[in-house]
């Protein structure tokens, strides 16, 4: 859910009329509503907790959280009948009941973007309250519709071609879009002619990719035009991009820029794929950095230095640098680029969740442009792990209030160490056995955020931004709502969508660029498998050794908290737990050390890559049928074995395995009745008819009441290959005049001759050089007589029933040669029907001298 919720102080009423707090998806924030909000009745703290206020999406519901459990006959999730809300603007749609003291109404249609609504809750409804309380009234604001263009530049289209280009980039919303609105805020278009658009939309991020792919380069330069205009989802944003085209041939540099995140690099963007082979080192440089690396992806480069860069670089591209054809840049060309301060940020490298008790518990993080940070670590208590459970994955961050309680908030100086050059990226270690004395069977939540007064990111108005950012944390609230109004921060006074990316206002210092973390400080590690009929087999082993963990305590919980089964592991770490209820929660102790694992689907590790499914057992026994090969042939004698294991004696000796082999037709075909194996195998000999359909038969083995089936193939087997030999009986000069017959034979790979099949021989006659041993010195070509290479067919027709054709190539040449001429044969054999691609069977060329028109002096060889 994306609606956001005000939460009332208790002790600081007065503050009410200044800020809010709001819950977004079971999360509570602070909200700085706009200054038109009105200003709500303190008195009211005693009935509701929290209620929807500020900047919500346009998918937002609304919410009244009471401040206790009242009464009702409605289930959770079903209709409220009563009419408990009114909103102006008018918003149609239904209430209900998420639990004793939460209510929820859900709008039939999305809210109107931009929308300031004024909402009443009919308290006195469900609620004894006296008169001047009897309907709460309530702002919120939906999100203004708003959109940015971030296009990647041109790149080649794949990494061979130079014929076709490609313009990749992203479109980021302000709020959740229809896509197909979505996707007619860009447009491209070259030379008028209007280019296809190709969209992947990701709504959970707000974010949209396109693609125009395809685009053709031709024979001169031509502008890709690139317009948006927000009209679609009601924003008032255009613009156009223009981008060349470069005239193909035209080897040449697009772009030169500086990449600052998630990595940081110079990218140079060529008009054609790069030679992967070549050694880039000197032919792009970056003034002042050496030891330079290079990742070259298509028509790409990227320039990675040794260290992190700021300020600004020349980067050179100097003349040399090949293409996939080895052409060149003939030119050098150079850019400044530059490379800003960092956004400020943290950041908790890994994904690890667990800490082993290695006698020191140590909590890395990283951040950047920033002097200080605020640690503040939220203790989930272990008698609320499986409520907490119920609504979270072991890093889950949702309705923490209700199951835990922030133990720390302490800021944390960064620019202690002088020698640490904090506008670059650092880590840094937070030793949590100086800060926390850590409960056994806890979870603890460790956030890391910063406020606008810790960035030391360079701004023209630093001093006027920090004395407002002061004003948007509070020390007068009592101490756990100082922790939720820090901590759970989302939108800040005057939040602007556009300016959420802007280091120098309010708007960029949210939440959502905070790190958190869930760390659990055991050495069990849990490992668990479970079967179709839900029971489980569970390891533990020690984290710290890899060794199993003998005597440890599984609890088995289902979704109502309620224990289900309970069970011991072995010596080998091994505990199989069976039950007939499916389990969610498995809780494993040893002293005071626990270990936590969900069981739902969803927690389960993906297993699509791998053939995981095995072998149901039926009825108590398994069986395997298998075949001596996996493709035969129509006509072919079929060999299929079957195993059978029956460890529980449930089948008798005496009784029969029935086998039955099925066409793609589903028509029985066969049926073989066994009553005797040799140690549990089975054999069964059939045999196909020549004529028999092909595709996809079926055995099936019937034994002790189980029935297993395994797919055979039946092919037609058509090689598709051919053996090609042109001989001219050893010849390798065809003179004019003299015996030019040859042999031309066909076989396919496998031996066989190729019959009757259609043969082609094209001959293309060059100039060549005449050379005659004993006249070495002596020019024989005539230099005033040009000869314009010629094509010939020598032979078409088909091959015998032996695959073989006899050949005469007895030529001439349209007009008188110079001299010698070379000959190339290519030789095609195909299927007269064309089933085949000639050129699947083209014959590389032949050469032969051709000396045609010419005279041969006596007792001279030809060279």
């Amino acid at each position: 859910m994306n609606a956001s919720y005000s939460r009332f102080s208790k002790k600081t009423i007065l503050l009410i009329s200044i800020l809010s707090i709001a819950i977004v998806a079971g999360v509570v924030y602070v909200l700085y509503t706009p200054k038109k909000i009105k200003e709500v009745n303190p008195a009211f703290s005693k009935y509701i907790d929290g209620y929807t206020s500020g900047v919500i999406s346009k998918e937002g519901n609304i919410r009244i959280q009471l401040a206790s459990d009242v009464s009702t006959m409605h289930a959770t999730n079903e209709p409220v009948s009563e009419d408990l809300f009114n909103f102006s603007p008018s918003v149609k749609g239904k209430a209900y009941w998420l639990d004793a003291r939460t209510i929820e109404f859900n709008p039939d249609e999305n809210l109107d973007a931009g929308e300031l609504y004024n909402g009443s809750f009919n308290l006195n409804k469900i609620t004894e309250v006296p008169a001047d309380l009897k309907t709460f009234d309530f702002q919120f604001q939906i999100i203004k519709p708003s959109f940015r263009i971030e296009q990647d530049g041109l790149q080649s289209a794949t990494t061979t071609s130079l014929n076709f280009l490609k313009l990749t980039g992203t479109v980021l919303l302000a709020d959740a879009e229809d896509p197909t609105q979505v996707e007619k805020l860009i447009s491209a278009a070259k030379e008028g002619r209007n280019l296809k658009v190709k969209w992947a939309h990701n709504p959970e991020t707000h974010t949209s990719k396109f693609t125009i792919d395809s685009i053709p380069r031709v024979n001169t330069a031509q502008k890709l035009v690139l317009k948006y205009d927000g009209q679609a989802i009601k924003s008032d944003i255009i613009g156009t991009d223009q981008l060349e085209v470069p005239a193909m041939g035209d080897f040449k540099i697009l772009n030169i820029k500086a990449i600052q995140e998630p990595e940081q690099y110079v990218l140079v963007q060529f008009s054609d794929p790069i030679q992967v082979a070549q050694d880039l080192n000197g032919l792009i440089t970056i003034n002042g950095q050496t030891d330079l690396h290079f990742t070259i992806d298509g028509s790409q480069v990227k320039v990675y230095t040794p260290a992190r860069l700021e300020g600004n670089y020349v980067v050179t591209v100097n003349a040399g640098v090949e293409n996939i054809i080895s052409k060149k840049i003939t030119q050098s060309v150079e850019a400044n680029v530059g490379f800003e301060n960092l956004n400020p940020a943290v950041n908790i490298p890994g994904k690890g969740i667990i800490l082993p008790g290695s006698g020191k518990l140590t909590f890395p993080f990283e951040a950047v442009n920033l002097n200080a940070v605020d640690v503040t670590i939220i203790e989930i208590y272990e008698n609320n792990i499986p409520q907490y459970f119920q609504i979270n994955d072991m890093n889950g961050g949702n309705e923490l209030r209700r199951v835990a309680k922030p133990v720390i908030k302490k800021t944390i100086r960064l620019d202690t160490d002088k020698g640490v050059n904090l506008k670059r990226k650092n880590r840094f270690s937070l030793d949590i056995d100086k800060i926390l004395k850590t409960e056994p069977g806890a979870i603890y939540r460790i956030t890391i955020g910063f406020r606008k007064s810790y960035s030391i990111y360079t701004c023209a108005d630093k001093a006027v931004a920090e004395e407002k950012s002061e004003n948007n944390y509070n020390d007068g609230v009592d101490e756990d709502d100082e922790f939720w109004n820090l901590y759970d921060n989302f939108y800040p006074y005057n939040y602007q969508w556009d300016e959420r990316d802007n280091p120098c206002t309010d708007s960029y210092y949210t939440t959502e660029r905070w790190a958190s973390r869930n760390v659990l400080a055991s050495n069990i590690g849990l490992i668990v498998k479970r079967g179709s009929n839900n029971n489980l087999l569970v390891a533990a082993t020690d984290i710290l050794t890899t060794q199993p963990l003998a005597g440890i305590e599984l609890q088995l919980l289902d979704y109502q908290q309620q224990i289900l089964q309970k069970s011991v592991t072995d010596k080998d770490g091994l505990a199989t737990i069976e039950t007939n209820k499916k389990a969610t929660l498995l809780i494993a102790k040893k002293g005071n050390e626990r270990g936590y694992l969900k069981l739902d689907d969803g927690s389960s590790l993906p297993l699509s890559r791998f053939n995981v499914g095995g072998e149901v057992i039926q009825k108590g026994i398994k069986g395997f049928i298998y075949g001596e090969r996996g493709v035969w042939r129509p006509g072919d004698s079929v060999f299929v074995g079957f195993i059978l294991e029956d460890k529980n004696n449930k089948i008798p000796d005496s009784d029969p395995v029935t086998f039955e082999l099925y066409n793609p037709q589903g028509q029985l075909i066969k049926h073989i009745i066994k009553n005797q194996s040799v140690n549990g195998f089975y054999t069964f000999r059939t045999a196909t008819e020549p004529g028999a359909v092909t595709g996809n038969w079926t055995a099936k083995v019937k034994a002790g009441g189980a029935l297993f089936e395994k797919s055979l193939k039946i092919e037609t087997i058509m090689p598709n290959r051919l053996k090609i030999n042109v001989d001219f009986g050893g010849k390798k000069e065809l003179v004019k005049g003299f015996e030019t017959n040859g042999t031309l034979t066909a076989k396919w790979l496998f031996g066989a001759t190729a019959q009757n099949l259609k043969a082609k021989i094209d001959a293309t006659l060059t100039p060549g050089k005449t050379v005659f041993q004993t006249f070495k010195d002596y020019t024989f070509d005539d230099p005033t007589n040009k000869f314009e290479p010629e094509n010939k067919t020598v032979f078409e027709g088909n091959l015998n029933a032996a695959g073989a054709a006899v050949i005469n190539a007895d030529m001439s040449a349209s007009a008188s040669a110079p001299g010698v001429l070379k000959a190339s044969f290519l030789t095609k054999v195909f299927e007269p029907g064309g089933n085949f691609s000639i050129d699947n069977f083209s014959l590389p060329y032949h050469v032969y001298n051709a000396y045609i028109g010419i005279h041969i002096p006596e007792g001279d060889k030809l060279s």
